[in-house]
């Protein structure tokens, strides 16, 4: 049997300037490969007659091409009109796809915007639920003889939509036409707190014989494909990973690291309430993300400052000036007070040194530096002994320390609601 080529193309200026980075090579690539299908070439170019060379170079030489961005309304996204050259043929503008471009922006379209309606002739439409740029495939007869036609698949740039067209729509498409009724099993996980690099270092020591794996960043999580024929060997896989870095940090299936905290506030009616230094609110933020959220949060006190602590929370004077905002005897109070004041069943407190540099003490009367990435969480409940808990994080960025610190007091409070302790969980972490 013939072997399926094809090769990817990501159009964007600012990935070639290094403005944005790029995951969708990753993404496409490792689903293509899975598919059956020879990754021929992978290019990032700017958006600009490039385009042009690469298909003059790939149509009838490769099965496949898809693009991504180069779909938008402004003047040098003129990826629709490259490839409607590549196939000789003129832009036409599609009805539906104009209606769905009113309905989004709720008014009549400029010229600008009509631009991403109009699509090569003889070509189908790609639907965009989450934007206003549909994406487009059609085939491109080879110029010689020999040569094969060549599928092309165009999608927008933006991640959200480009994930969400290239998993749902693109991937089946493939699958269609080429006739590929088959593909190895597929076990998917949901990682939380663990960089890109330490899970990679993960699969490879878990690594069972047969299962191969990718992986893709997403909002607040790494999804975790394991690949194989074998289902006992994928579970076998997944078993050996979730072992090695922490059964709460890795869940079977596309989750989310605060859904467990929700389903158990909600199952049982429980309300929390948290108090926050250096994740400056990020923990409410992400909990308040989901509508309804009032029946299970009161609300945060976002004390940063150490007489918002006093002020805020009563918290004494002489305990900050003894132990330091960034210790287990503060972290502790924030948790105990901001139960008496709210009333809630339980909360939660963040304290710690977000970065870039670190943090300086003199509690106790002597001097001690806290290295950047230090957070405290204190855990107060109803009937419970307040229990902290610190993590040292790997200070990449001052963005990433508070992002996982919130996440972390997420999973770390829906385990302390439970019945288990904290400082016993973390200890079985790999997670920085």
């Amino acid at each position: 049997m013939r072997k399926l080529t094809a090769a990817v193309c990501i159009i964007g200026t600012e990935l070639v300037r290094g403005v944005i980075q790029d995951g969708h090579a990753k993404l496409i690539s490792s689903e293509m490969t899975a598919l059956g299908f020879s990754l021929e070439q992978i290019v990032i170019i700017p958006d600009d007659n490039g385009i042009s060379r690469f298909l003059c170079d790939l149509v009838g030489n490769v099965d496949v091409i898809i693009t991504t961005g180069g779909l938008g309304p402004t003047a040098d996204d003129i990826t629709r009109n490259v490839i409607a050259q590549a196939a000789g043929v003129d832009l036409v503008e599609d009805a539906v796809a104009r209606a769905h471009l009113v309905s989004r922006l709720n008014r009549d379209p400029g010229e600008a915007n009509l631009s991403q309606v109009r699509f090569p002739r003889g070509f189908s439409i790609i639907p965009n639920p989450l934007g206003t740029a549909p994406g487009f495939y059609g085939t491109i007869t080879g110029s010689e003889s020999e040569q094969k036609n060549t599928l092309i698949l165009s999608m927008p740039g933006p991640p959200v939509e480009m994930q969400e067209m290239f998993l749902v729509r693109v991937l089946p498409l493939v699958k269609q036409i080429f006739h590929i009724a088959q593909e190895e099993g597929r076990t998917e996980a949901s990682v939380f707190l663990i960089p890109e690099s330490l899970l990679e270092e993960a699969c490879r020591i878990c690594a069972v014989p047969g299962v191969t794996w990718g992986t893709r960043i997403q909002p607040l999580r790494i999804s975790l494909y394991l690949i194989s024929g074998a289902a006992e060997a994928r579970d076998l896989m997944l078993e050996k990973i979730t072992e090695y870095l922490g059964p709460e940090l890795v869940v079977s299936g596309n989750r989310m690291p605060y859904d467990s905290l929700l389903s158990n506030l909600k199952e049982n009616g429980l309300v929390i309430a948290g108090a926050e230094s250096c994740t400056g609110g990020l923990a409410a933020k992400i909990l308040t993300d989901t509508a309804g959220s009032s029946s299970y949060f009161w609300g945060t006190a976002v004390t940063y400052h150490n007489s918002a602590k006093e002020k805020l929370l009563q918290i004494p004077h002489e305990k900050l000036v003894r132990y330091g905002a960034v210790s287990r005897e503060t972290v502790s109070a924030m948790a105990e007070q901001m139960l008496q004041i709210s009333g809630a069943d339980a909360a939660y407190s963040i304290s710690g040194i977000a970065g870039p540099d670190g943090g300086t003490s003199d509690k106790d009367g002597g001097y001690s530096v806290i290295p950047a990435g230090t957070i405290w969480f204190g855990f107060a409940a109803g009937g419970r002994k307040v229990s902290a808990v610190s993590m040292k994080f790997h200070a990449y960025t001052r963005a990433s320390v508070r992002n996982r610190a919130a996440l972390a007091a997420m999973l770390l409070l829906d385990s302390y609601l439970r019945g288990k302790e904290p400082l016993d969980i973390v200890t079985k972490w790999q997670y920085s």
